[in-house]
């Protein structure tokens, strides 16, 4: 039970640290507004700070604490210089595999780690029980200086909590129960070393206290709560009742004591989504029912609206590789062919002897007096075409990646075949994308 005191005393100082600087964070989903282009924390908000000086509490409050701090630092520091200058400036004697400090002056046992500070005469005269060594030994050997030490520390940076006194005292406390504990499970008789331990009470019978707070003393100013609690066992039961209470006390100083923050997670609308080329959701959606739609029709029975095809390759084109993969397969379409061009009437058709409408400009005329229209100027091709579009700042891209408008044209001149497709052609700066993927077959 003391072992599990100790552990629960220095994981409440280590949690006391911890858990206000734990923050948990709660993301809150907030449609993005149209306009704001995807960054609203450039929004900021002006205020007009006031003239009037006021008193600042605030640092007055840091200044007292640090004042704290260096007053409980140097105190700290002291007692370490001093504990030290102990060991170096008097003999030590080595037994036991620790050593011990012999000092001049009548003082109580402590230890400081490894270093048993005793009274000279009394330790050459074997005038110091066994029992008392013992007693110093455990100290050692359970590292309660290491306790001390840690609780001393934290004592300098929250000076100003009442709370951990009571802990240091708490820990202290403990410390001899232990190795009253250790002392009693060597074969040492209960009663016997209780008389050893009265017959060391007295405040008396030591000329001077240890004097400084890092060593762990005998410390009799607690008998009586030592003896009682030498003569009290605790089940197995009991420890482990106590043991899954802290479970929702440390809940609740988690729930209480952390730090949440609510961070704020944009959603792009559609309409943004569709302005930036990306594919939503709702667009994969779409387009996963009407792949599916054709892909269930034989290839015979297999048409397509003009408009509904459109919107397929538009929103195949914006989809990810991932969404591609997870996606229904694009249906092959059949497109019929396109009709003939009907033919000119000749000179012997129905049409001859009807009168011709008023010409247009540049109107040529055949023999048989019909209006032929002048042909039409031959088609531009796409490498000047694209040239047009360099010309104007267009930015090109060829699967997916973005290319100079130079590599684009003879991409264009060495594949006729190339699927190119505009997006505002009529704005300042056009944006082309070059595929191969067919969107027809046959």
């Amino acid at each position: 039970m003391h072992t599990f005191k100790r552990i629960y005393l220095l994981s409440a100082l280590v949690m006391s640290t911890v858990i206000p600087l734990i923050t948990f964070y709660e993301y809150v989903e907030v449609e993005q507004a149209a306009g704001l282009g995807g960054n609203s924390s450039a929004l900021i908000t002006n205020f007009t700070t006031s003239s009037v000086e006021i008193f600042n509490w605030y640092q007055l409050l840091w200044g007292v604490y640090f004042l704290g701090v260096t007053f409980s630092g140097i105190k700290f520091i002291k007692n370490l210089i001093s504990i030290n200058f102990r060991i170096l400036r008097n003999p030590k004697v080595k037994a036991n595999g620790l050593i011990n400090v012999l000092l001049k002056f009548n003082v109580e046992p402590h230890t400081f780690f490894s270093y048993i500070f005793l009274n000279k005469s009394r330790f050459e005269n074997n005038d110091i029980p066994n029992e008392v060594l013992l007693h110093e030994k455990a100290h050692s050997d359970q590292y309660h200086s290491l306790d001390i030490l840690l609780i001393e520390f934290l004592q300098v940076l929250v000076w100003f909590n009442p709370i951990i006194y009571f802990i240091k005292h708490a820990i202290k406390l403990n410390h001899e129960f232990l190795a009253d504990e250790a002392v009693i499970k060597q074969g040492i008789a209960r009663s016997n070393y209780q008389k050893i331990l009265l017959a060391f009470s007295s405040p008396e019978y030591f000329s001077e206290p240890t004097g400084y707070q890092l060593a762990s003393a005998i410390n009799y100013s607690s008998i009586k709560k030592r003896f009682t609690v030498m003569k009290t066992h605790t089940s197995k039961r009991s420890m482990l009742l106590k043991s899954i209470l802290l479970l929702p006390l440390l809940a609740f100083m988690l729930y209480g004591f952390s730090s949440k923050v609510k961070l704020v997670k944009e959603i792009i609308p559609q309409e943004i989504a569709i302005s930036q080329d990306i594919a939503t959701a709702k667009m994969v959606k779409e387009y996963n029912q009407l792949a599916k739609k054709y892909n269930s029709l034989s290839k015979s029975k297999r048409t397509i609206t003009r408009d509904e095809l459109k919107r397929m390759v538009y929103i195949f084109d914006r989809m990810t590789k991932e969404q591609r993969a997870q996606s229904e397969k694009f249906p092959e379409i059949v497109i019929p062919k396109n009709p003939p061009a009907p033919t000119r009437p000749s000179g012997g058709d129905d049409l001859q002897g009807v009168i011709p409408p008023p010409a247009a400009p540049n109107t040529n005329y055949s023999n048989n007096g019909m209006v032929v229209p002048p042909p039409p100027p031959p088609p531009m091709k796409t490498a000047e075409f694209l040239k047009n579009l360099i010309n104007k700042g267009a930015v090109f891209y060829f699967e997916d990646k973005q290319i100079p408008g130079k590599e684009a044209v003879e991409i264009a001149k060495k594949d006729e075949e190339i699927n190119i497709e505009v997006k505002g052609h009529d704005s300042k700066r056009p944006v082309v994308k070059l595929s191969k993927e067919p969107i027809t077959i046959d």
